[in-house]
């Protein structure tokens, strides 16, 4: 069905607005859109291989099955779009022809597979005693792994694509050289980066004939940090003592911050306690740091003094322990000569993830027997901003002339269309070793496919409509993910699974979007303009008028003395600067004037008439450049397109933020995964999407700025992270690439177009 009845007014699909689908949509799940025959409730049908569709749940007549004439009328060409119940018809539409409109339906797309399938060959039972007992215990193991795990003397890089069993390897190879070798076990250690890493090492080792559980506890799997606090406290236990550690250090760099005058509302403290770490991590003291933007400059004096108050008060942070292990390692022959002998056989894992600092004290340590083996892809490395470099992954044979390299291609994951398109993505990258991943299966029905929804708020409906499809199919929950680039992209996708009662799993320690002080910010005009005395809005409006907080006492002391409301009281605050002084005159009429609007219009009201502009340009000045508070402000905007009034706009946000909170605190044993891509690395699950595939987005904007400055390895790491993405399905694949988003008009990522049908660019 294509029409329906809306507040005693029929509404048909085809000449309503694509921006208007989604609030329909939302309209139809609060039961407001009825037959036009029989009355009855109608559910809009939203999907992502079909048009949209009303949905009657049990037509009574004959009329319900069909659209009469009356509604399948051509609507006559208009000049001016007409309005009801708060909707946008077209102008000029004509339901009996085809769209026209870019923002119409447009059909998915499955991504082109540029390469057949081919049967993986089988091999023959093997003629190596301890391979054919590992195949006993049901662990095989291809050729190519097989010569990793034989290969124990001299550098070895074993370039691992992803699923392609670097763990089992790593694990099998350490077995090996145990139980076969006889190596002892305290020549022998295998470092990873997290400890669920280490763990599931751990629990591996346990799998292989001969590794008894006291053997196993033997085995040295430790993490990076782990492994030299160890060390340093071996040596130097006083002052490496576990009391000492500064755990997190955002409470230092805040405090700090504070005194310089910096707010934790305008500046992004977490953004620059990451700069701290990537400078120490490169082993750039404060003294030598080089400033390219004025938020780089305050860090800079931030970082100068954090390093003052640790050494003053002897603390030490994550990152003063590699750099303590370094400095007892170079200063101390003896010592290190004793270490290389402990470390005779040394396996690092996720080589590609390594910084500067670990990649010299692993060169230190491995420096005298030049037994290293290094397990990992330079196709995964995407955590740059924390200091790792590709290129120790791709330069390996350049400090290793005599270093074996095995590559490992064969895909136990994926489906070969999975792999296949994933395949062609990354090999746009032009720097990069040489790999072409291979699946061992193919289903050619499921090929990975991108959808174009109208924006972001049509984007999480159609997702969540799929997701309960698939869960009535008997699929668990769990093997469901939703991926996306920043957090800032998931705020619609959690509220329409909050409406759907669809349990889901996601990391909000960093507070929700409505948290967010911009949001809050704009808000604030917005209760102060339906409430006059909102005691919780005032403090935002004085930040978003760049008014220091003391101002909300004079704000109350004048509320009080006039007998007036806050809103009223604004104009008479003193020691205001003259461009201020005019802004806080208006304020109480243009916010009056808020109510007359509709949500949208109030925010751009906001934006322009009481100079949030100004507020966003200066977020944008000291904020985080992968979460800018003018992309959120955007969001604001896209959800208040759907709805009619201010009154209603708001309501919804705070009934929304209780949802919210609820959720946060109610523990769920299960749900569809929801994560960023960096947290999905090493993951699978057998259904995948990877919403906001558009350019500025993935790759982000900062990206495209970059390379604008013909700096183009922030692109290829970007490229990276939807490879990464992709590669986490096992069996279904779905990019979503919205025609809006963040209000702006969006195009699909330049990273798919190579896959893409008739279209490539590289």
């Amino acid at each position: 069905m294509h029409t329906a009845r809306y507040f005693n007014q029929t509404v048909n699909i085809h000449t309503l607005e694509r921006s208007e689908w989604n609030k329909l949509y939302l309209a139809s799940k609060q039961g407001k859109l009825t037959c036009i025959h029989c009355k009855a409730p109608l559910r809009m049908a939203l999907s992502i291989h079909k048009k949209p569709s009303f949905i009657h749940p049990d037509p009574v007549n004959e009329a319900c099955y069909t659209e009469t004439s009356s509604t399948m009328t051509v609507q006559k060409a208009r000049t001016q779009p007409r309005e009801f119940s708060g909707f946008r018809l077209p102008t000029n539409s004509q339901i009996e022809k085809e769209p026209t409109n870019e923002t119409d339906w447009k059909e998915p797309e499955p991504l082109v597979v540029r390469h057949r399938f081919q049967e993986p060959k089988r091999s023959d039972r093997p003629d190596d005693s301890y391979r054919r007992t590992l195949e006993d215990a049901s662990l095989s193991f291809n050729d190519d792994q097989w010569r990793s795990i034989k290969k124990t003397d001299g550098p070895l890089l074993i370039l691992a694509g992803a699923g392609s069993g670097k763990t089992r390897v790593i694990t099998a190879r350490a077995a090996y050289m145990i139980t076969e070798l006889d190596i002892p076990i305290n020549r022998i250690a295998l470092v990873t980066f997290t400890s669920k890493a280490a763990q599931e090492m751990k629990e591996r080792m346990l799998l292989y004939p001969g590794i008894t559980r006291e053997i196993g506890e033997k085995i040295l799997i430790r993490t990076f940090h782990s492994l030299f606090l160890q060390m340093l406290k071996h040596h130097q236990s006083e002052q490496w003592h576990h009391s000492r550690l500064i755990q997190s250090p955002h409470y230092l760099v805040k405090q700090i911050g504070m005194t310089l005058g910096l707010d934790e509302n305008e500046f992004a403290y977490d953004s620059a306690v990451t700069q701290i770490s990537y400078w120490k991590n490169h082993m750039i003291p404060p003294e030598q740091v080089q400033a390219k933007t004025a938020f780089e400059e305050k860090v800079k004096t931030i970082y100068q003094e954090y390093e003052q108050q640790k050494q003053f008060q002897h603390y030490y942070d994550f990152d003063d322990i590699l750099l303590g292990c370094l400095e007892l390692l170079k200063e101390n022959s003896a010592l290190l000569e004793k270490y290389q002998e402990r470390f005779s056989y040394l396996s690092v894992d996720e080589f590609q993830d390594i910084n500067l600092l670990q990649f010299e004290i692993v060169r230190l340590l491995s420096q005298k027997n030049n037994n290293l083996c290094v397990v990992g892809d330079d196709d995964q490395s995407i955590y740059a901003f924390r200091g790792s470099d590709p290129s120790f992954i791709q330069s390996f044979q350049s400090y290793y002339p005599s270093a074996t390299v095995v590559t490992l291609e064969d895909n136990y994951r994926s489906t070969h269309e999975i792999i296949g398109t994933a395949n062609t993505v990354i090999q746009k990258n032009q720097q990069r070793l040489s790999k072409t991943l291979r699946a061992q299966v193919t289903k050619m029905d499921n090929t990975p496919t991108i959808f174009y929804p109208y924006n972001e708020e049509e984007e999480a409906s159609i997702i969540v409509e799929e997701i309960a499809s698939t869960l009535a199919t008997g699929q668990s929950i769990e093997q469901i993910a939703v991926l996306f680039r920043t957090s800032a992209g998931v705020r619609a996708l959690t509220e329409r699974l909050i409406d759907a009662d669809i349990p889901f799993q996601l990391d909000q320690t960093a507070g929700t979007f409505y948290d967010k002080p911009i949001v809050q910010k704009a808000l604030a005009f917005l209760r102060l303009s339906l409430y006059e005395d909102h005691d919780e809005a005032a403090p935002y409006a004085l930040q978003a008028l760049f008014l220091k907080q003391d101002k909300q006492q004079e704000l109350i002391a004048i509320k009080q003395k006039r007998a007036c409301t806050l809103l009223e009281a604004f104009p008479f605050l003193t020691g205001t600067q003259p461009f201020q002084k005019k802004k806080l005159q208006q304020l109480p009429e243009l916010c009056r004037k808020l109510t007359t609007l509709t949500p949208i219009q109030a925010l751009e009201s906001i934006e322009q008439d009481i100079g949030f502009k100004d507020t966003l340009k200066k977020q944008a000045q000291e904020g985080n450049q992968l979460d800018k508070g003018s992309d959120s402000f955007r969001q604001l905007k896209a959800l208040a397109r759907q709805h009619d009034t201010v009154a209603s706009f708001l309501h919804y946000i705070d009934c929304m933020t209780v949802k919210i909170k609820e959720h946060k605190y109610r523990p769920h044993s299960s749900g569809v995964q929801l994560l960023t891509i960096h947290r999905a690395k090493g993951l699978e699950f057998e259904h995948v999407y990877i919403i906001g595939c558009v350019d500025r987005s993935l790759p982000h904007d900062y990206a495209l700025d970059a390379l604008k400055e013909g700096d183009e390895a922030p692109l290829q790491e970007e490229r990276r992270l939807l490879y990464v993405a992709m590669t986490r399905a096992k069996s279904r694949l779905y990019l979503s690439s919205p025609l809006y988003y963040f209000e702006n008009r969006s195009f699909a990522s330049r990273f798919l177009l190579p896959v893409l049908k008739n279209r490539s660019r590289s």
